[in-house]
Protein backbone atom coordinates (compact mmCIF):
# COMPACT_ATOMS: atom_id res chain seq x y z
CA UNK A 1 0.00 0.00 0.00
CA UNK A 2 1.43 3.38 -1.01
CA UNK A 3 1.04 6.02 1.66
CA UNK A 4 1.79 9.72 1.47
CA UNK A 5 3.41 10.33 4.85
CA UNK A 6 3.34 14.08 4.34
CA UNK A 7 -0.43 14.07 4.73
CA UNK A 8 -0.39 12.25 8.04
CA UNK A 9 -0.78 14.46 11.10
CA UNK A 10 1.66 13.36 13.84
CA UNK A 11 0.24 12.66 17.28
CA UNK A 12 1.34 14.94 20.13
CA UNK A 13 2.70 12.97 23.04
CA UNK A 14 2.41 13.86 26.72
CA UNK A 15 4.87 16.50 27.93
CA UNK A 16 5.72 14.22 30.82
CA UNK A 17 7.45 11.67 28.55
CA UNK A 18 11.26 11.39 28.41
CA UNK A 19 13.43 13.08 25.78
CA UNK A 20 13.78 10.02 23.54
CA UNK A 21 10.04 9.65 23.39
CA UNK A 22 9.57 13.36 22.76
CA UNK A 23 11.64 13.00 19.58
CA UNK A 24 8.86 10.85 18.15
CA UNK A 25 6.70 13.98 17.92
CA UNK A 26 8.22 14.42 14.47
CA UNK A 27 7.75 10.79 13.48
CA UNK A 28 4.75 10.11 11.21
CA UNK A 29 2.15 7.49 12.01
CA UNK A 30 3.21 5.49 8.97
CA UNK A 31 6.80 4.26 8.75
CA UNK A 32 8.81 4.09 5.54
CA UNK A 33 8.05 0.39 5.12
CA UNK A 34 4.30 1.15 5.14
CA UNK A 35 3.60 -0.25 8.61
CA UNK A 36 2.00 1.66 11.42
CA UNK A 37 4.38 3.11 13.99
CA UNK A 38 3.66 0.92 17.05
CA UNK A 39 4.50 3.84 19.37
CA UNK A 40 1.21 5.50 18.48
CA UNK A 41 -0.80 2.44 19.39
CA UNK A 42 0.49 2.22 22.92
CA UNK A 43 -2.48 2.24 25.32
CA UNK A 44 -2.93 5.20 27.62
CA UNK A 45 -1.90 4.99 31.28
CA UNK A 46 -3.98 2.47 33.24
CA UNK A 47 -5.42 5.22 35.44
CA UNK A 48 -7.39 6.48 32.45
CA UNK A 49 -8.86 3.11 31.56
CA UNK A 50 -11.13 0.76 33.44
CA UNK A 51 -10.40 -2.07 31.00
CA UNK A 52 -6.93 -1.56 29.41
CA UNK A 53 -6.99 -4.80 27.47
CA UNK A 54 -5.39 -4.13 24.09
CA UNK A 55 -2.82 -6.90 23.80
CA UNK A 56 -4.02 -8.64 20.64
CA UNK A 57 -2.23 -7.26 17.58
CA UNK A 58 -1.64 -8.36 14.01
CA UNK A 59 1.61 -8.48 12.04
CA UNK A 60 1.47 -4.73 11.38
CA UNK A 61 1.31 -3.92 15.07
CA UNK A 62 -2.34 -2.91 14.83
CA UNK A 63 -4.46 -3.86 17.84
CA UNK A 64 -7.50 -6.06 17.38
CA UNK A 65 -10.62 -3.92 17.00
CA UNK A 66 -14.24 -4.76 17.69
CA UNK A 67 -17.57 -2.93 17.92
CA UNK A 68 -19.59 -4.48 20.75
CA UNK A 69 -23.37 -4.68 20.64
CA UNK A 70 -23.41 -3.38 24.20
CA UNK A 71 -22.35 0.03 22.82
CA UNK A 72 -26.05 0.76 22.25
CA UNK A 73 -26.78 0.04 25.91
CA UNK A 74 -23.99 2.43 26.92
CA UNK A 75 -25.45 5.06 24.59
CA UNK A 76 -29.05 4.58 25.74
CA UNK A 77 -28.24 4.75 29.46
CA UNK A 78 -26.21 7.93 29.07
CA UNK A 79 -28.88 9.46 26.81
CA UNK A 80 -31.47 8.67 29.48
CA UNK A 81 -29.34 10.44 32.08
CA UNK A 82 -28.97 13.42 29.73
CA UNK A 83 -32.71 13.50 29.23
CA UNK A 84 -33.44 13.38 32.95
CA UNK A 85 -30.83 16.00 33.79
CA UNK A 86 -32.53 18.43 31.42
CA UNK A 87 -35.95 17.52 32.85
CA UNK A 88 -34.72 18.37 36.35
CA UNK A 89 -33.15 21.60 35.05
CA UNK A 90 -36.45 22.70 33.51
CA UNK A 91 -38.67 21.57 36.41
CA UNK A 92 -40.00 24.93 37.51
CA UNK A 93 -40.57 26.95 34.36
CA UNK A 94 -43.54 24.89 33.07
CA UNK A 95 -45.21 24.91 36.53
CA UNK A 96 -44.22 28.45 37.54
CA UNK A 97 -47.79 29.56 38.29
CA UNK A 98 -48.32 26.50 40.50
CA UNK A 99 -45.22 26.96 42.63
CA UNK A 100 -45.94 30.66 42.94
CA UNK A 101 -49.40 29.91 44.35
CA UNK A 102 -48.18 27.12 46.63
CA UNK A 103 -44.97 28.64 47.95
CA UNK A 104 -45.08 32.30 46.92
CA UNK A 105 -41.99 32.15 44.72
CA UNK A 106 -41.23 35.23 42.61
CA UNK A 107 -40.46 35.22 38.90
CA UNK A 108 -36.82 35.80 39.80
CA UNK A 109 -36.75 32.72 42.03
CA UNK A 110 -38.18 30.54 39.28
CA UNK A 111 -35.67 31.94 36.79
CA UNK A 112 -32.77 31.43 39.20
CA UNK A 113 -33.48 27.71 39.40
CA UNK A 114 -32.67 27.47 35.69
CA UNK A 115 -29.84 30.02 35.85
CA UNK A 116 -27.93 27.81 38.29
CA UNK A 117 -27.39 25.39 35.41
CA UNK A 118 -25.50 27.95 33.34
CA UNK A 119 -23.62 29.42 36.30
CA UNK A 120 -22.43 26.06 37.63
CA UNK A 121 -21.44 24.92 34.16
CA UNK A 122 -19.00 27.81 33.77
CA UNK A 123 -17.62 27.25 37.29
CA UNK A 124 -17.20 23.47 37.11
CA UNK A 125 -16.29 22.83 33.46
CA UNK A 126 -12.53 22.74 34.12
CA UNK A 127 -12.50 20.45 37.20
CA UNK A 128 -15.02 18.01 35.70
CA UNK A 129 -13.15 17.94 32.37
CA UNK A 130 -9.98 17.15 34.31
CA UNK A 131 -11.82 14.45 36.29
CA UNK A 132 -13.09 12.59 33.24
CA UNK A 133 -9.63 12.83 31.61
CA UNK A 134 -7.84 11.30 34.60
CA UNK A 135 -10.48 9.03 36.16
CA UNK A 136 -12.39 7.82 33.12
CA UNK A 137 -16.00 7.70 31.96
CA UNK A 138 -17.45 5.30 34.56
CA UNK A 139 -16.37 7.19 37.73
CA UNK A 140 -17.47 10.49 36.18
CA UNK A 141 -20.93 9.17 35.24
CA UNK A 142 -21.41 7.67 38.70
CA UNK A 143 -20.38 11.00 40.24
CA UNK A 144 -22.71 13.20 38.17
CA UNK A 145 -25.65 10.78 38.35
CA UNK A 146 -25.09 10.80 42.11
CA UNK A 147 -25.27 14.60 42.11
CA UNK A 148 -28.61 14.45 40.30
CA UNK A 149 -29.90 11.78 42.70
CA UNK A 150 -28.88 13.68 45.85
CA UNK A 151 -30.41 16.89 44.54
CA UNK A 152 -33.64 15.17 43.52
CA UNK A 153 -33.99 13.44 46.89
CA UNK A 154 -33.41 16.70 48.76
CA UNK A 155 -36.38 18.24 46.97
CA UNK A 156 -38.61 15.60 48.57
CA UNK A 157 -37.79 16.87 52.06
CA UNK A 158 -41.02 18.91 52.36
CA UNK A 159 -42.72 15.62 53.29
CA UNK A 160 -40.76 15.54 56.54
CA UNK A 161 -39.92 19.23 56.97
CA UNK A 162 -42.84 21.50 56.15
CA UNK A 163 -40.87 24.75 56.37
CA UNK A 164 -41.19 26.45 52.97
CA UNK A 165 -37.77 28.08 53.37
CA UNK A 166 -36.07 24.71 53.74
CA UNK A 167 -37.88 23.45 50.66
CA UNK A 168 -36.67 26.51 48.74
CA UNK A 169 -33.11 25.90 49.95
CA UNK A 170 -33.29 22.24 48.89
CA UNK A 171 -34.48 23.27 45.43
CA UNK A 172 -31.53 25.66 45.07
CA UNK A 173 -29.12 22.91 46.14
CA UNK A 174 -30.70 20.52 43.63
CA UNK A 175 -30.33 23.08 40.84
CA UNK A 176 -26.68 23.62 41.75
CA UNK A 177 -25.84 19.90 41.81
CA UNK A 178 -27.81 19.30 38.63
CA UNK A 179 -25.99 22.20 36.97
CA UNK A 180 -22.62 20.68 37.83
CA UNK A 181 -23.77 17.39 36.25
CA UNK A 182 -24.63 19.32 33.10
CA UNK A 183 -20.92 19.65 32.26
CA UNK A 184 -20.52 15.92 31.69
CA UNK A 185 -23.96 15.63 30.07
CA UNK A 186 -23.06 18.16 27.39
CA UNK A 187 -19.33 17.46 26.99
CA UNK A 188 -19.14 13.65 27.11
CA UNK A 189 -21.16 12.63 23.98
CA UNK A 190 -18.21 12.84 21.54
CA UNK A 191 -16.04 10.91 24.01
CA UNK A 192 -18.61 8.10 24.29
CA UNK A 193 -18.85 8.00 20.50
CA UNK A 194 -15.08 7.73 20.16
CA UNK A 195 -14.63 5.07 22.85
CA UNK A 196 -17.49 2.76 21.87
CA UNK A 197 -18.52 3.33 18.26
CA UNK A 198 -16.85 2.59 14.92
CA UNK A 199 -15.90 5.39 12.59
CA UNK A 200 -19.10 5.23 10.51
CA UNK A 201 -21.37 5.57 13.58
CA UNK A 202 -19.65 8.25 15.65
CA UNK A 203 -21.65 11.28 14.49
CA UNK A 204 -24.92 9.34 14.80
CA UNK A 205 -24.05 8.36 18.38
CA UNK A 206 -23.15 11.93 19.29
CA UNK A 207 -26.42 13.22 17.83
CA UNK A 208 -28.48 10.64 19.76
CA UNK A 209 -26.87 11.69 23.04
CA UNK A 210 -27.51 15.37 22.36
CA UNK A 211 -31.06 14.66 21.20
CA UNK A 212 -31.66 12.86 24.51
CA UNK A 213 -30.70 15.99 26.42
CA UNK A 214 -33.01 18.15 24.30
CA UNK A 215 -35.83 15.61 24.72
CA UNK A 216 -35.73 16.20 28.46
CA UNK A 217 -36.67 19.82 27.85
CA UNK A 218 -39.78 18.73 25.97
CA UNK A 219 -40.75 16.08 28.53
CA UNK A 220 -40.63 18.63 31.32
CA UNK A 221 -43.17 20.73 29.41
CA UNK A 222 -45.50 17.73 29.35
CA UNK A 223 -44.88 16.03 32.70
CA UNK A 224 -44.89 19.14 34.87
CA UNK A 225 -48.29 20.57 33.84
CA UNK A 226 -49.74 17.02 33.73
CA UNK A 227 -48.81 16.31 37.37
CA UNK A 228 -49.19 19.79 38.84
CA UNK A 229 -52.38 21.81 38.23
CA UNK A 230 -53.38 25.16 39.68
CA UNK A 231 -56.43 27.37 39.89
CA UNK A 232 -56.38 30.20 37.39
CA UNK A 233 -58.91 32.88 36.64
CA UNK A 234 -59.54 31.56 33.16
CA UNK A 235 -58.62 27.95 33.73
CA UNK A 236 -61.90 26.76 32.22
CA UNK A 237 -61.65 29.06 29.24
CA UNK A 238 -60.41 27.12 26.24
CA UNK A 239 -61.49 29.63 23.62
CA UNK A 240 -57.86 30.62 23.16
CA UNK A 241 -57.21 27.10 21.84
CA UNK A 242 -60.04 27.07 19.31
CA UNK A 243 -57.47 26.78 16.52
CA UNK A 244 -56.78 23.21 17.68
CA UNK A 245 -60.25 22.20 16.53
CA UNK A 246 -58.96 22.57 12.99
CA UNK A 247 -56.80 19.52 13.68
CA UNK A 248 -59.57 17.52 15.34
CA UNK A 249 -58.30 18.25 18.86
CA UNK A 250 -60.89 19.12 21.50
CA UNK A 251 -59.89 20.21 24.99
CA UNK A 252 -61.96 19.03 27.95
CA UNK A 253 -62.99 21.74 30.39
CA UNK A 254 -62.14 20.60 33.89
CA UNK A 255 -63.49 22.60 36.86
CA UNK A 256 -60.76 23.51 39.35
CA UNK A 257 -61.36 23.82 43.05
CA UNK A 258 -57.98 23.35 44.64
CA UNK A 259 -56.15 24.97 47.54
CA UNK A 260 -52.45 25.38 48.29
CA UNK A 261 -52.17 22.02 50.02
CA UNK A 262 -53.54 20.23 46.95
CA UNK A 263 -50.97 21.98 44.77
CA UNK A 264 -48.17 21.18 47.22
CA UNK A 265 -49.23 17.53 47.12
CA UNK A 266 -48.98 17.55 43.32
CA UNK A 267 -45.54 19.18 43.48
CA UNK A 268 -44.46 16.58 46.00
CA UNK A 269 -45.60 13.82 43.63
CA UNK A 270 -43.57 15.41 40.85
CA UNK A 271 -40.50 15.51 43.11
CA UNK A 272 -40.95 11.81 43.94
CA UNK A 273 -41.12 10.91 40.26
CA UNK A 274 -37.91 12.81 39.53
CA UNK A 275 -36.12 11.22 42.50
CA UNK A 276 -37.24 7.71 41.53
CA UNK A 277 -35.95 8.10 37.97
CA UNK A 278 -32.65 9.51 39.27
CA UNK A 279 -32.29 6.53 41.62
CA UNK A 280 -32.86 4.03 38.80
CA UNK A 281 -30.29 5.72 36.56
CA UNK A 282 -27.71 5.94 39.35
CA UNK A 283 -28.20 2.22 40.04
CA UNK A 284 -27.69 1.35 36.37
CA UNK A 285 -24.39 3.24 36.27
CA UNK A 286 -23.21 1.50 39.44
CA UNK A 287 -24.16 -2.00 38.26
CA UNK A 288 -22.57 -1.87 34.83
CA UNK A 289 -21.07 1.03 32.94
CA UNK A 290 -17.44 0.43 31.92
CA UNK A 291 -15.23 3.36 30.98
CA UNK A 292 -14.28 1.70 27.70
CA UNK A 293 -14.65 -1.66 25.93
CA UNK A 294 -12.09 -4.45 26.24
CA UNK A 295 -11.20 -4.03 22.56
CA UNK A 296 -11.42 -0.63 20.92
CA UNK A 297 -13.73 -0.02 17.94
CA UNK A 298 -11.09 2.11 16.17
CA UNK A 299 -7.34 2.63 16.35
CA UNK A 300 -7.68 6.23 17.52
CA UNK A 301 -9.59 5.05 20.58
CA UNK A 302 -6.35 3.70 22.08
CA UNK A 303 -3.80 6.19 20.75
CA UNK A 304 -2.22 8.33 23.45
CA UNK A 305 -3.73 11.84 23.62
CA UNK A 306 -2.29 15.12 24.79
CA UNK A 307 -2.14 15.98 28.46
CA UNK A 308 -4.91 18.10 29.93
CA UNK A 309 -2.86 21.30 30.11
CA UNK A 310 -1.34 20.82 26.66
CA UNK A 311 -4.77 20.12 25.23
CA UNK A 312 -6.18 23.39 26.57
CA UNK A 313 -3.19 25.31 25.19
CA UNK A 314 -3.58 23.71 21.76
CA UNK A 315 -7.32 24.39 21.68
CA UNK A 316 -7.02 28.12 22.32
CA UNK A 317 -4.19 28.50 19.77
CA UNK A 318 -5.73 26.46 16.94
CA UNK A 319 -7.30 28.84 14.41
CA UNK A 320 -9.71 26.29 12.94
CA UNK A 321 -10.87 25.11 16.36
CA UNK A 322 -11.58 28.71 17.35
CA UNK A 323 -13.53 29.29 14.13
CA UNK A 324 -15.70 26.21 14.73
CA UNK A 325 -16.14 27.20 18.37
CA UNK A 326 -17.19 30.72 17.35
CA UNK A 327 -19.75 29.41 14.85
CA UNK A 328 -21.11 26.82 17.29
CA UNK A 329 -21.36 29.03 20.36
CA UNK A 330 -22.87 31.95 18.43
CA UNK A 331 -25.50 29.99 16.49
CA UNK A 332 -26.41 27.52 19.25
CA UNK A 333 -25.86 29.69 22.32
CA UNK A 334 -28.10 32.54 21.21
CA UNK A 335 -30.81 30.26 19.87
CA UNK A 336 -30.83 28.22 23.08
CA UNK A 337 -31.19 31.34 25.20
CA UNK A 338 -33.79 32.73 22.80
CA UNK A 339 -35.93 29.62 23.25
CA UNK A 340 -36.14 30.36 26.98
CA UNK A 341 -37.50 33.89 26.37
CA UNK A 342 -39.46 33.27 23.18
CA UNK A 343 -42.63 34.38 24.96
CA UNK A 344 -41.30 37.97 25.04
CA UNK A 345 -40.70 37.79 21.31
CA UNK A 346 -44.23 36.69 20.38
CA UNK A 347 -46.36 38.29 23.07
CA UNK A 348 -46.78 41.52 21.05
CA UNK A 349 -48.26 39.42 18.22
CA UNK A 350 -51.23 38.30 20.35
CA UNK A 351 -49.78 34.81 20.76
CA UNK A 352 -50.54 33.56 24.27
CA UNK A 353 -48.08 31.92 26.67
CA UNK A 354 -49.89 28.60 26.22
CA UNK A 355 -49.57 28.84 22.45
CA UNK A 356 -45.89 29.66 22.80
CA UNK A 357 -45.61 26.50 24.89
CA UNK A 358 -46.92 24.43 22.01
CA UNK A 359 -44.36 26.05 19.71
CA UNK A 360 -41.61 25.24 22.21
CA UNK A 361 -42.67 21.63 22.48
CA UNK A 362 -42.85 21.26 18.71
CA UNK A 363 -39.39 22.81 18.40
CA UNK A 364 -37.91 20.36 20.91
CA UNK A 365 -39.35 17.37 19.07
CA UNK A 366 -38.17 18.75 15.74
CA UNK A 367 -34.67 19.40 17.08
CA UNK A 368 -34.36 15.84 18.38
CA UNK A 369 -35.44 14.39 15.05
CA UNK A 370 -33.35 16.60 12.76
CA UNK A 371 -30.16 16.30 14.84
CA UNK A 372 -30.30 12.49 14.70
CA UNK A 373 -31.14 12.59 11.00
CA UNK A 374 -28.25 14.94 10.27
CA UNK A 375 -25.88 12.73 12.26
CA UNK A 376 -27.00 9.59 10.42
CA UNK A 377 -26.57 11.06 6.94
CA UNK A 378 -23.25 12.67 7.84
CA UNK A 379 -21.90 9.25 8.78
CA UNK A 380 -23.11 7.89 5.45
CA UNK A 381 -21.83 10.74 3.27
CA UNK A 382 -18.45 10.98 5.10
CA UNK A 383 -16.26 14.07 5.16
CA UNK A 384 -19.07 16.46 4.19
CA UNK A 385 -19.58 18.17 7.54
CA UNK A 386 -18.58 21.63 6.38
CA UNK A 387 -20.93 21.58 3.40
CA UNK A 388 -23.77 20.21 5.55
CA UNK A 389 -23.23 22.91 8.18
CA UNK A 390 -23.33 25.70 5.60
CA UNK A 391 -26.55 24.34 4.06
CA UNK A 392 -28.31 23.90 7.42
CA UNK A 393 -27.25 27.34 8.68
CA UNK A 394 -28.26 29.01 5.40
CA UNK A 395 -31.74 27.49 5.42
CA UNK A 396 -32.33 28.22 9.10
CA UNK A 397 -31.05 31.77 8.59
CA UNK A 398 -33.51 32.28 5.75
CA UNK A 399 -36.33 31.10 8.01
CA UNK A 400 -35.24 33.45 10.80
CA UNK A 401 -35.32 36.29 8.25
CA UNK A 402 -38.86 35.28 7.36
CA UNK A 403 -39.70 35.35 11.09
CA UNK A 404 -38.47 38.94 11.29
CA UNK A 405 -40.61 39.94 8.32
CA UNK A 406 -43.64 38.31 9.91
CA UNK A 407 -42.99 40.05 13.25
CA UNK A 408 -42.76 43.38 11.40
CA UNK A 409 -46.00 42.40 9.61
CA UNK A 410 -44.35 42.89 6.24
CA UNK A 411 -45.27 39.30 5.39
CA UNK A 412 -48.80 38.19 6.34
CA UNK A 413 -48.95 35.35 8.82
CA UNK A 414 -51.05 33.49 11.37
CA UNK A 415 -50.34 31.22 14.30
CA UNK A 416 -49.93 28.08 12.19
CA UNK A 417 -47.36 29.78 9.95
CA UNK A 418 -45.46 30.98 13.02
CA UNK A 419 -45.42 27.40 14.30
CA UNK A 420 -44.05 26.02 11.05
CA UNK A 421 -41.39 28.70 10.59
CA UNK A 422 -40.09 28.64 14.17
CA UNK A 423 -40.09 24.84 14.47
CA UNK A 424 -38.35 24.43 11.11
CA UNK A 425 -35.76 27.15 11.77
CA UNK A 426 -34.80 25.94 15.25
CA UNK A 427 -34.78 22.28 14.22
CA UNK A 428 -32.44 22.85 11.27
CA UNK A 429 -30.21 25.08 13.37
CA UNK A 430 -29.96 22.54 16.20
CA UNK A 431 -29.18 19.79 13.66
CA UNK A 432 -25.78 21.50 13.31
CA UNK A 433 -24.91 20.75 16.95
CA UNK A 434 -23.50 17.20 16.61
CA UNK A 435 -21.74 18.19 13.38
CA UNK A 436 -19.97 21.07 15.12
CA UNK A 437 -18.82 18.71 17.87
CA UNK A 438 -17.54 16.02 15.55
CA UNK A 439 -15.85 18.47 13.16
CA UNK A 440 -14.08 20.18 16.04
CA UNK A 441 -12.96 16.82 17.45
CA UNK A 442 -11.56 15.86 14.04
CA UNK A 443 -9.66 19.12 13.68
CA UNK A 444 -8.38 19.14 17.27
CA UNK A 445 -7.23 15.49 17.27
CA UNK A 446 -5.27 14.18 19.19
CA UNK A 447 -6.81 16.33 21.92
CA UNK A 448 -9.31 14.33 23.98
CA UNK A 449 -12.94 14.40 22.88
CA UNK A 450 -14.14 15.24 26.39
CA UNK A 451 -11.87 18.28 26.56
CA UNK A 452 -13.06 19.49 23.16
CA UNK A 453 -16.69 18.99 24.24
CA UNK A 454 -16.14 20.91 27.46
CA UNK A 455 -14.47 23.76 25.58
CA UNK A 456 -17.32 24.08 23.07
CA UNK A 457 -20.12 23.90 25.61
CA UNK A 458 -18.47 26.38 27.98
CA UNK A 459 -18.30 28.95 25.18
CA UNK A 460 -21.93 28.15 24.30
CA UNK A 461 -23.04 28.86 27.86
CA UNK A 462 -20.99 32.04 28.02
CA UNK A 463 -22.74 33.40 24.91
CA UNK A 464 -26.11 32.49 26.44
CA UNK A 465 -25.26 34.37 29.64
CA UNK A 466 -24.30 37.50 27.68
CA UNK A 467 -27.53 37.29 25.66
CA UNK A 468 -29.71 37.05 28.76
CA UNK A 469 -27.91 39.91 30.47
CA UNK A 470 -28.98 42.20 27.61
CA UNK A 471 -32.51 42.08 29.03
CA UNK A 472 -31.32 44.17 31.97
CA UNK A 473 -30.81 47.16 29.66
CA UNK A 474 -33.68 49.59 30.38
CA UNK A 475 -36.33 50.01 27.68
CA UNK A 476 -34.49 47.71 25.28
CA UNK A 477 -37.74 46.22 23.95
CA UNK A 478 -37.98 42.85 22.20
CA UNK A 479 -37.61 43.39 18.44
CA UNK A 480 -33.80 43.30 18.75
CA UNK A 481 -34.06 39.63 19.71
CA UNK A 482 -35.01 38.67 16.16
CA UNK A 483 -32.18 40.67 14.62
CA UNK A 484 -29.64 39.14 16.99
CA UNK A 485 -31.01 35.67 16.27
CA UNK A 486 -30.59 36.17 12.53
CA UNK A 487 -27.16 37.72 13.03
CA UNK A 488 -25.99 34.74 15.08
CA UNK A 489 -26.58 32.47 12.08
CA UNK A 490 -25.36 34.92 9.43
CA UNK A 491 -22.01 35.50 11.16
CA UNK A 492 -21.57 31.78 11.82
CA UNK A 493 -21.58 30.90 8.12
CA UNK A 494 -18.36 32.80 7.22
CA UNK A 495 -16.62 31.22 10.21
CA UNK A 496 -17.53 27.76 8.90
CA UNK A 497 -16.42 28.68 5.37
CA UNK A 498 -13.06 29.94 6.66
CA UNK A 499 -12.46 26.72 8.58
CA UNK A 500 -9.99 24.35 6.97
CA UNK A 501 -11.83 21.03 6.93
CA UNK A 502 -9.46 18.37 8.23
CA UNK A 503 -10.38 14.88 9.36
CA UNK A 504 -7.24 14.03 11.31
CA UNK A 505 -8.82 11.35 13.48
CA UNK A 506 -10.72 9.66 10.65
CA UNK A 507 -7.60 9.73 8.46
CA UNK A 508 -5.69 7.66 10.98
CA UNK A 509 -8.56 5.19 11.33
CA UNK A 510 -8.84 4.84 7.54
CA UNK A 511 -5.13 4.08 7.20
CA UNK A 512 -5.25 1.51 9.97
CA UNK A 513 -8.33 -0.12 8.44
CA UNK A 514 -6.66 -0.34 5.04
CA UNK A 515 -3.62 -1.99 6.61
CA UNK A 516 -5.75 -4.73 8.15
CA UNK A 517 -7.51 -5.62 4.89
Amino acid sequence: MEVDTEEIIPVLIDDSLDESTQESRETPHILENGSLNPHYLEPQPPSQHALPKQDSTDSCGVPEMKAYKRRWYILIVFSALACHQCTVWNTWGPIASSVQVAYGWSDGTVAMMANWGTIMFVISVVPLSWFIEHKGLRPTCILVSGFILVGSVLRCCQVFITDARLFLASCHICSILNGIAGVTIMAAPPLISSLWFPQNERTTATSINQAGNMLGNGLSMLIGPALVMVNETNSNDTSKFDYLSNFGIQLIKIPFNRDKEDIKHDINTYMYVDAAIAAILFTLFCIYYPSRPELAPTATSVITRTTFSTGIKNLVTNRDVLLVCFAYSLSQGIMGAWMSVIVFNLRDLNITDQEVGYIGLGSVIGQCFTSMLAGFFTDKLRNKMKLTLVLLLSISGSLFLLLILMCLKIVPSNYLIFCIVIIAATSLNYACCPLFFELCVEIAYPISESLVGGFLTSMNNLVGIIFLFLFFIPNIGSLWINYLLLGSVVFSIPAVLLTKERYNRSRVDEIVNSMTQ
